[in-house]
C-alpha cells in the first residue's frame, strides 16, 4: 500500500509544479509600446515637438529605445595639405550611417548589452563606424569615419543617453517603462523607426519597432511643394522676395539714420 501512496504523492507535487509553471509563463506579458505623437507636424513657428514613448516588458528588463533615420550618402570636401597651406582635395561619399540615431536606455548601454548585441543592432558611433563606407577608398578613411561621427554628434543628430528611461513597479506580470524626448530641430522630414529592446543577460530577448512620420504642414510645406514641383518659378520669386528684402533694410536704414542725423 506504501507504494501507491508515494506514487500518488509524487503524481500530486508534479502537478502542482507544472501548474506553477504554467502560472509563471501565462502571468508574463508580451512586451507593448506606444509612440505619441506619431507624426511630427512642421509648421510656421516649429521649434521642436515632444515625442514619448511608453509600454511594458517583461520583469527584469532593462530597457533601451532607439529612434533611428533611413540612410543617406552624404558628401564632404576632403581636406589635404599642400606645402604649408590646408586645401580641399576632393569630395568623399560617406554612407552606410542612418542620417539620425537617438539611443536612449533604463541604464548605461554597457550594462544593458554586450559588445556583440550592441554592434548586431547598431545601438552606438562604435557600431555605425564599422559599417561605414568612404568613396573613393583611400588612405586615412578611419580618420573620415571618426571625424563624420563627431560631426553627427555636434549638429545633435547622435545622441547617446544613458537612464533617460524611467521604469514602474511591476503591475499584472509586466514592467512599465517611459521615455520623453524632444525632438531635434535640424531632423529633415522624412520616415523614421522607434525601435525598443528588453535586454536581459546582455542581450535583446524582446524588440518591437513602430514607424514614425516627420512631415511640413502650412508655408513651409508650400514653399518645399513648389521647390520640388516648381523649381523655375520658385527661383524667380526667391530672387524677387531678396531683392524685395534687400531694398526694405536698406529703406529702414536710411529713414533710421537720417532721424538720427535731425535729432542733432
Amino acid at each position: 500500500m506504501r507504494q501507491p501512496k508515494a506514487l500518488l504523492l509524487a503524481t500530486s507535487i508534479l502537478t502542482a509544479f507544472t501548474a506553477a509553471l504554467a502560472r509563471a509563463a501565462t502571468s508574463s506579458q508580451p512586451a507593448t509600446v506606444t509612440v505619441t505623437p506619431r507624426v511630427v507636424q512642421m509648421g510656421t513657428f516649429y521649434g521642436g515637438a515632444k515625442v514619448r514613448v511608453e509600454g511594458k516588458v517583461t520583469p527584469g528588463s532593462k530597457v533601451v529605445v532607439a529612434v533611428r533615420g533611413s540612410d543617406v550618402t552624404e558628401f564632404f570636401n576632403k581636406v589635404g595639405r599642400v606645402g604649408p597651406i590646408w586645401i580641399n582635395t576632393g569630395k568623399v561619399a560617406v554612407s552606410g550611417a542612418p542620417s539620425l540615431l537617438m539611443v536612449f536606455s533604463s541604464e548605461p548601454l554597457d550594462s544593458c548589452l554586450t559588445r556583440a548585441e550592441i554592434d548586431q543592432h547598431q545601438l552606438d558611433a562604435a557600431a555605425i563606424k564599422k559599417q561605414i563606407q568612404i568613396e573613393p577608398q583611400a588612405q586615412g578613411g578611419d580618420p573620415i569615419a571618426t571625424d563624420f561621427l563627431k560631426l553627427k554628434v555636434r549638429q545633435g543628430s547622435y545622441r547617446m543617453v544613458a537612464s533617460a528611461i524611467e521604469t514602474g513597479s511591476v503591475e499584472d506580470g509586466s514592467l512599465p517603462y517611459a521615455l520623453e524626448f524632444v525632438w531635434p530641430k535640424n531632423a529633415s522630414p522624412g520616415a523614421y523607426e522607434v525601435s525598443v529592446y528588453a535586454c536581459r543577460e546582455g542581450e535583446v530577448k524582446e524588440s518591437l519597432k513602430v514607424p514614425l512620420k516627420v512631415v511640413e504642414v502650412g508655408f513651409p510645406a508650400l514653399v518645399a511643394s513648389m521647390a520640388r514641383e516648381h523649381a523655375s518659378t520658385y527661383g524667380i520669386v526667391s530672387i524677387v522676395v531678396a531683392i524685395l528684402a534687400g531694398f526694405g533694410i536698406d529703406f529702414l536704414a536710411t529713414r533710421l539714420f537720417k532721424k538720427r542725423i535731425s535729432a542733432h
